[in-house]
């Protein structure tokens, strides 16, 4: 395979994730929205892996049971990927 040959694939793959990600953002727009409409859910999902379920419980005045049920809600609706222990946004 040539170089310029690789090179037209990986801008083909580039191409395909940017459509990818527009595509997955287009569909969760909706959902996210709802979510950021609420203050504290919004601090839970822009804080999500940075600081502890003890702070933004602190922060939210939300129970750890709550703030997990709510992470475990936005994984399945595809707003937060599990990480290990913990969860990421998607976007």
């Amino acid at each position: 395979m040539t170089k310029s040959h690789m090179s037209e694939e990986l801008r083909t793959l580039k191409r395909i994730e940017l459509l990818l990600e527009t595509i997955a953002k287009t569909a969760v727009a909706e959902k996210l929205a709802k979510v950021l409409e609420n203050r504290k859910h919004q601090i839970l999902y822009e804080n999500d892996g940075r600081l502890s379920v003890k702070e933004l419980a602190k922060r939210t005045g939300f129970s750890v049971g709550k703030i997990s049920g709510l992470w475990r809600q936005w994984e399945q609706e595809g707003l937060l990927v599990k990480d290990g222990k913990s969860y990421r946004r998607v976007f």
